[in-house]
């Protein structure tokens, strides 16, 4: 299929407004920027924006944001940027990622998010693919990245900087200093920034987002106004935010879950508060006391292992209390999912449960979170079960860069564990008639059509011809809806393998097993052309060491902490135990223990935290190879722990 032509997009997003009007009233805009311009209108706000600042959080009001974007939309316009170009921003969050944001969109200029973590060399095939003509960086040290590669930029003409301490001789313009010098020459920039901004048209593109990279090369996604605003009218039928909620915002920006979702935040009024960084994001918590937040699993399951570690070495009498409260959560909210009333009897105990239990470990969230929303990876039940037993519901929801990005969602009355929730509105979602593994049950492919979808890749004619069949648009997800219409991810085709026996196995049903087990932190699952399954594995060190000091195992370090027969031996065993859930020639029958942590300084997770599977797999290929060459057990045993 070729690239869908503006005059296709333009119509099909006309007869959904069309529709959408009919059935919900009046559409209050149609372009990201009539949504910031409404929005710092409608909602004067003193703390539209919040950011850290002299060891506070401090409010930015909504006319002083309109103000700043006017002002940036002129520095841009001096410096050459046109309607169409494209501009990157390679920057942390921070309130400087979105003004700039929206200064690009009201010129009708194309917005080219990098991820902060990127190395060298996907930042220059980044800039280069999309032809950027300037960058906007926070830091000094994402500035020295772009330094080091711009002699193989000629197209790149300008560079402005956040954070202006380092900006002298590099030929980067400090982003404050030319904002507040252009309002000096400037008397009618608002007025003249308004006039552009609603000049642009819903199908014009308003970003080009690369994919992070964890099945090989990044590919450009075109986004158009009407693709991002489509999914924010359909997500805002599902969830109630309003003027008195504060989002967190910590998951990358230049990641489209939680882009769009500040638009989101934005068009209802939310304050916006910008966590410093992933590090001080339980510090940053207590300050700002969010009451909505987005998360991605690993989070949470960072959450859920600090609260277990805790109750550990808590007296008896208190850990015998936390599981009884565990408990009752679990048996109570069962009944909430069903929209039942509990039992009057499970009512009372819940509110005591409530009392001494989960209101201190709300506390460590800040106290006031209503609801989170998780996503960009599968989410373990065991972890969701433990949030909604305390009375913090996670709402599991699934999505691609490609569709801007919803395609389901669980959402308050609307939930069933272990699936991503139903087909949002608007979205049509349909399986495909081959079954991907022969019939032994791993799924069809998900497809996928509706306003929220793209157009295609930018320069990427023969993957879009792959991408789109009969204008379904080919996810490369493998999943099942059942018969309430909820939509469950069973694998990803393109990680699906087969082994040398010829049994299919898709590798993150055995991952996701392994998600909240207390001794194992990262996996990843290989067996491609293999005669078995084997996996990498990065232990929760600091449960595997207190078992070694326990054993009487010596160690200097991790390296020879996992290098011991012992303790591989004991490792094994576990993985062993969780086999039992797993057929035949699913089970994982040889590991390797790995010494550090996948990171994403590293290259080998991405933004978003999940395994970029092809750098780890050149990295440790010694000691896969290795794993492969030994015998594989016939029958891995089951210790009576798990019988």
């Amino acid at each position: 299929m070729s690239l869908t032509s503006c005059d296709k997009m333009a119509l099909y997003y006309r007869d959904w407004v069309a529709g959408f009007s009919k059935g919900m009233g009046s559409i209050e805009f149609q372009t990201l920027n009539e949504l910031f311009l409404k929005a710092v209108e409608k909602y004067d706000k003193p703390d539209c924006f919040l950011s850290k600042s002299e060891g506070r959080y401090q409010g930015l009001a909504s006319s002083e944001a309109l103000r700043r974007v006017a002002g940036l939309a002129s520095v841009f316009e001096r410096l050459g940027v046109r309607r169409g170009d494209r501009v990157a921003i390679l920057s942390e969050n921070r309130v400087e990622w979105s003004l700039t944001d929206y200064a690009l969109l009201g010129l009708g200029a194309i917005p080219v998010p990098l991820y902060p973590t990127l190395l060298e060399p996907d930042i220059e095939f980044i800039l280069c693919d999309s032809g950027s003509k300037g960058i906007v960086v926070s830091t000094d040290i994402q500035l020295r990245k772009v330094l080091n590669v711009r002699s193989r930029l000629p197209q790149l003409e300008f560079m402005l900087a956040a954070d202006c301490s380092s900006t002298a001789g590099t030929g980067a313009e400090c982003w404050e200093g030319v904002v507040e010098s252009e309002w000096i020459y400037g008397r009618n920039l608002t007025e003249s920034f308004r006039a552009k901004a609603l000049s642009v048209k819903p199908e014009e593109t308003a970003s080009i987002i690369y994919t992070s990279g964890t099945a090989g090369q990044p590919k450009g996604v075109i986004l158009t106004h009407a693709n991002i605003v489509s999914n924010i009218h359909s997500c805002e039928q599902l969830f109630d935010f309003n003027v008195s909620d504060i989002g967190l915002s910590f998951l990358p920006l230049s990641h489209v879950f939680e882009r769009m979702v500040d638009y989101f935040y934005l068009s209802k009024g939310v304050s916006i508060a910008y966590a410093e960084s992933l590090e001080k994001l339980p510090r940053n918590l207590l300050e700002v006391r969010p009451t909505v937040m987005m998360v991605v699993p690993r989070i949470l399951e960072k959450i859920r292992e600090k609260v277990m570690d805790a109750v550990q070495v808590a007296p008896a009498a208190k850990q015998r209390l936390f599981h009884w409260a565990l408990d009752v959560g679990r048996r109570s909210f069962a009944y909430d999912l069903e929209g039942r009333l509990p039992p009057r009897g499970l009512r009372m105990q819940r509110a005591l449960a409530d009392r001494l239990v989960y209101s201190k470990v709300r506390q460590q969230l800040g106290g006031r979170i209503k609801l989170m929303i998780s996503g960009a990876a599968p989410l373990a039940r065991e972890v969701v079960e433990f949030f909604f037993s305390i009375g913090l519901p996670v709402y599991e929801g699934y999505g691609m860069t490609e569709t801007s990005p919803v395609m389901a969602v669980n959402y308050p009355g609307h939930t069933k564990l272990s699936t991503v929730g139903r087909v949002i509105p608007s979205v049509e979602v349909k399986l495909s008639e081959e079954v991907v593994d022969d019939g032994a049950g791993i799924g069809r492919e998900i497809l996928v059509r509706g306003p929220n979808v793209t157009s295609g890749y930018y320069r990427l004619e023969e993957e879009n011809r792959r991408s789109f069949v009969d204008g379904w648009f080919r996810t490369g997800d493998l999943g099942a809806l059942d018969e309430d219409g909820y939509l469950s991810i069973t694998g990803r085709k393109k990680n699906l393998f087969k082994t040398s026996g010829g049994k299919y196995v898709a590798p993150e049903k055995l991952e996701n097993l392994f998600q909240s087990h207390p001794y194992v932190r990262q996996i990843m699952v290989l067996g491609s052309g293999r005669r078995f399954v084997g996996a990498l594995v990065v232990p929760n060190f600091d449960r595997l060491e207190e078992y070694a000091r326990k054993q009487g195992i010596e160690f200097k370090g991790r390296k020879e902490l996992v290098a011991n027969p012992a303790v591989h031996n004991f490792f094994q065993q576990k993985v062993n135990d969780m086999n039992r859930w797993l057929a035949p020639h699913e089970r994982i029958r040889q590991i390797v223990l790995l010494p550090e942590d996948f990171t994403t300084d590293s290259g080998e997770l991405s933004s978003t935290l999940k395994i970029k599977r092809y750098v780890v797999e050149e990295r440790y290929r010694e000691q896969i190879e290795e794993m492969f060459s030994r015998k594989a057990p016939h029958a891995p045993a089951v210790s009576a722990a798990a019988r």
